[in-house]
C-alpha cells in the first residue's frame, strides 16, 4: 500500500493512537516486519509517547481557561471580513430565499412592462429633432445688384428671431452694398433655432445675388 519508509512514518502518530483504518494498520505491520529502520523509529515514537504520559498533569484554573477561550475567539473574529462573513451567515442567510424570489419577480414584471412599451418598427426614417437651425421668415423691401458674383453671409440669430450681426464670407462688398445689407439683415424676421423644441441662438447662411424684393 505504501511506497517507502517516509510515507509509512507519516502514519505513526495515528497508528499509536489507534486511529488508522484496518488496511493501513495491516500495511504498516507488514512493512515493520521487514524494515529494521522503521521499527527503531516506531520504538522512538513509543518511548516519547510513554514519557509524555508520565508527565504530571496540571489543572488549568477556570479564569485562565476563560481568558484563553476569549483570546481565541477574538483572534478568529478579529478580521473585518471574517466578522462580515459571520454577520451575513447569521442575518442574511435566512432572508436569502425570500429576497431571491422578490428580485426574480421584479425582473419578470420589468420585462413584461418594457415589452408592452416597445414601439413597432416602421420604414419611416428617423428625423433628428435635437437641433433645428434658424430660417428666414420675412424680408424687407430692398433692391440691389451684386453683379456677376453672389455674396455669402453668416448671420447670427438670437432666440427671439432677431439678427445680432453678420459676416461676409465671400463676394465683393462696397460701403453702399454694406448699407443695403444692414437694412436687409436687421429688418428681416427669422425663425430662431430650436434645441429639443426650445428656442436658442444659432446661425444661418444666406446667399444673395441680383435680388429685388418689393414691399
Amino acid at each position: 500500500m505504501f511506497e517507502g519508509c517516509v510515507e509509512i512514518r507519516e502514519h505513526y502518530s495515528d497508528y499509536l493512537d489507534g486511529l488508522c483504518e484496518p488496511q493501513v494498520v495491516k500495511s504498516i505491520r507488514f512493512h515493520l516486519r521487514y524494515c529494521g529502520s522503521c521499527r527503531r523509529e516506531l520504538e522512538a515514537w513509543q518511548t516519547m509517547q510513554g514519557d509524555l504520559r508520565g508527565l504530571t498533569r496540571y489543572q488549568v484554573p477556570p479564569e485562565l481557561a476563560l481568558r484563553l477561550r476569549v483570546k481565541v475567539s477574538q483572534s478568529l473574529h478579529g478580521r473585518l471580513l471574517e466578522r462580515l462573513r459571520v454577520w451575513m451567515d447569521n442575518v442574511l442567510e435566512p432572508m436569502l430565499l425570500p429576497a431571491s424570489g422578490g428580485v426574480l419577480a421584479a425582473i419578470v414584471c420589468f420585462c413584461l412592462i418594457m415589452g408592452s412599451l416597445v414601439v413597432p418598427a416602421t420604414k419611416t426614417p428617423d428625423v433628428p429633432v435635437a437641433f433645428v437651425p434658424p430660417r428666414v421668415q420675412a424680408l424687407p423691401a430692398f433692391d440691389f445688384n451684386t453683379g456677376d458674383s453672389h455674396i455669402v453671409l453668416v448671420t447670427r440669430i438670437d432666440a427671439g428671431g432677431h439678427a445680432m450681426g453678420y459676416r461676409v464670407l465671400s463676394g465683393e462688398s462696397s460701403p453702399e452694398l454694406i448699407h443695403k445689407l444692414d437694412r436687409v439683415i436687421y429688418f428681416s424676421d427669422f425663425q430662431p433655432a430650436t434645441w429639443f423644441g426650445r428656442p436658442t441662438d444659432g446661425q444661418v447662411v444666406l446667399s444673395l445675388w441680383r435680388i429685388t424684393v418689393r414691399g
